[in-house]
């Protein structure tokens, strides 16, 4: 790993509770990424990896939550909130390095061109592709951005420009905020330049899905049949507006019932809401049961997806995870995501942890831990490819997603 973020990951990890600390302890005691390059043939063509490739048409697997990040270095236009720039600031510090290290952004150039080459460098599979996220700032109802309250920002024209410098490897989501005077002109911007929906993370960007504000911005997404992919459930990556009760799964009945598309990142999985369908007032509720009974209402099959992204996360582990699995009538509605740079992030993801719980085997974790090294990507994929509940996994059908983002599967 590069001197300089093993440096600078380390300067923060005193701000870690001895309870985090005992969580997220990593499988191998180590923290960070190694970052390691030119994996071995015996280890890309074991047989444990080819067997996560069977009946599967590679060109059709779209990973649909791949964050396009950097510093700001070169003439992206990224910015990042000075918080997570300073040890100062202890929490956002620590969260971003990991970030840097996870993503393993190449030397000698750019942070921001280190972390697209190193992304280039993973793309596995022929034919598929990586679907880069922008993210724009907050907002107030104004329609003023919030610069305090945003935690980075990612222009939609760098996401467009990386998707045309590498068409055959990435695609992209715009990031546009609803409260925005200008959003529906800058939805038919990002729409003409080739966007292939649009991402929002109400937690930490302050839009309220539930908000008339957004109905001229639904009205447009459903005339050029644009997907939204909504980050639902608690968030606990960035802070940005520090916004949680805007990620409820039901504030987004109110796309839905306009007729938007929606994919629920990580099928909403962590936190909880008040229950609104039973009023303001209503009793909280995981999200994840709001996510469920949103999914099992009929009127929506059509409308409502969810991504599986970091559902293989310590935080994760257990019955969201074997409800997900085992609910194989909500597979179709299904699609496959990794939601990079995180699966990078080693105490993230327990793979002892998995095999304690019998959803991998020996041999399975032995491949994995050495994949990780080299290609988390690859590695998300696999795990999610091979894990399994009472002999059940993912359905082949979750990974083929390529049709949603192309506008195929209405």
């Amino acid at each position: 790993m590069q001197r300089r973020y093993f440096l600078g990951l380390l300067g923060g990890l005193a701000g870690l509770s001895a309870y985090s600390f005992k969580a997220y302890w990593p499988d191998d005691n180590s923290f960070f990424n190694d970052c390691l390059d030119s994996m071995p043939d015996e280890l890309a063509n074991h047989e444990v990896v080819l067997s996560a490739f069977e009946g599967l048409d590679t060109s059709q697997i779209w990973d649909g939550h791949v964050h396009l990040l950097g510093l700001g270095d070169s003439d992206s236009g990224i910015w990042i909130n000075p918080q997570s720039l300073s040890i100062l600031s202890i929490n956002h510090y620590i969260r971003f390095r990991f970030f840097l290290n996870a993503s393993c952004p190449l030397p000698n150039m750019s942070v921001d061109e280190g972390y697209v080459a190193r992304l280039k460098s993973l793309h596995w599979g022929r034919g598929s592709r990586f679907i880069l996220l922008a993210f724009d700032h907050s907002y107030n109802e104004q329609g003023e951005p919030l610069p305090d309250k945003s935690a980075f920002y990612v222009p939609n024209r760098y996401a467009a420009q990386v998707h045309k410098q590498s068409p055959d490897t990435f695609e992209w989501l715009a990031s546009i905020h609803p409260y925005r005077k200008d959003c529906v002109e800058a939805l038919e911007e990002a729409f003409l330049n080739g966007a292939r929906g649009v991402k929002w993370l109400p937690p930490a960007m302050g839009m309220n899905p539930a908000s008339p504000l957004c109905d001229r911005f639904y009205k447009a997404m459903v005339s050029w049949d644009i997907p939204l992919l909504c980050h639902c459930g608690d968030e606990h990556a960035v802070s940005g507006t520090n916004t949680q009760t805007y990620g409820n799964p039901l504030a987004l009945r109110r796309a839905l019932d306009q007729g938007v598309k929606v994919v629920i990142a990580h099928c909403g999985s962590l936190g909880s809401n008040r229950d609104t369908d039973k009023g303001p007032n209503g009793a909280h509720v995981s999200n994840f049961e709001l996510f469920a009974r949103l999914m099992d209402e009929e009127r929506y099959n059509k409308l409502l997806f969810a991504d599986i992204s970091a559902l293989t996360q310590n935080n994760r582990i257990g019955p969201i995870l074997d409800t997900v699995i085992t609910r194989s009538d909500w597979h179709p509605r299904l699609l496959y995501a990794s939601d990079y740079p995180l699966p990078g992030v080693m105490p993230l993801t327990s793979l002892s942890l998995l095999h304690e719980k019998q959803y991998i085997t020996a041999e399975q974790l032995e491949v994995l831990a050495q994949l990780r090294q080299y290609n988390s990507l690859l590695f998300d994929f696999v795990l999610k490819r091979l894990i399994q509940v009472r002999g059940q996994g993912f359905a082949t059908s979750i990974f083929q997603t390529r049709s949603l983002w192309t506008g195929a599967k209405a």
